[in-house]
């Protein structure tokens, strides 16, 4: 193994995007090995459904760096090259509908995601939301949305206006080139005698000093070991739960 997070990323090329929509998402997939194929089907599945809906796409992919943060870093930073519109970060054991890839584009905020069960029994949800005095979720009356505290980076929207936002508030974090800067936007360890990972590290620098976070609860979310699926609806299970028809 290298010690040398930029060795493990020749594989690393311009995105090259289909369509010419005002619309445009780059979606980006670290892997490992090899994506699943549920992975690999949803992906194309949903390409339709979004060029139905106006969006233009590209694709940029790193495989087997084993420093995941340098794997983001460097996936955002090519595309960002093409200006668009979000940045989707897929987990490659990941599986979704079509319809709810699109809604995890077309729903409002700068930082949104899904949410998704852990790889254990008993089924419960990564990340954690807000909650109002009555530990009931902080919902969005527009379209549902709940207001986000931590969450994974298996499927989440981020638009090139939060990564600005979050380079200001962490220069630190901050490399290259100031003409072409990147960001280590998933940078990770330990914070306050806690190891944090980079996902809920990214959650946790955002809202401290750039933004909200938003997650889309009625999504089906479904992921992968290679014997077994773990099949999630945030909502479904927040209904299942005391008190859980508020959640609706």
């Amino acid at each position: 193994m290298s010690a040398n997070p930029d060795a493990a990323l020749s594989v690393l090329a311009p995105v090259k995007m289909t369509g010419s929509t005002d619309k445009k998402v780059v979606f980006c997939i670290p892997i490992v090995g090899r994506p699943f194929d549920a992975c690999i089907a949803s992906l194309e599945a949903s390409l339709p459904v979004i060029e139905a809906a106006g969006w233009s796409h590209g694709l940029v992919q790193i495989l087997n760096c084993p420093y995941i943060s340098a794997a983001r870093a460097n996936m955002l930073r090519a595309a960002l090259d093409v200006k668009p519109t979000c940045v989707v970060f897929l987990d490659y054991d990941m599986e979704w509908r079509p319809e709810d890839m699109l809604k995890l584009l077309e729903t409002e905020g700068d930082v949104v995601a899904g949410t998704y069960r852990p790889k254990i029994e008993p089924e419960e949800y990564m990340g954690t939301i807000e909650t109002d005095a009555q530990h009931r979720p902080q919902v969005r009356a527009s379209d549902g949305a709940i207001r986000g505290k931590l969450i994974p980076a298996g499927f989440l929207k981020i638009t090139p206006h939060a990564v600005d936002q979050f380079m200001v508030a962490y220069p630190e974090l901050c490399y290259g080139p100031q003409y072409h800067s990147s960001v280590d936007l998933f940078n990770h360890g330990v914070h306050e005698r806690i190891w944090w990972g980079e996902d809920y590290s990214f959650a946790r620098r955002y809202r401290d000093k750039c933004g909200e976070i938003w997650i889309i609860p009625d999504i089906n979310l479904d992921h992968h070991t290679k014997d077994k699926v773990y099949r999630g609806n945030f909502h479904q299970f927040l209904l299942r739960q005391p008190g859980g028809s508020a959640a609706q």
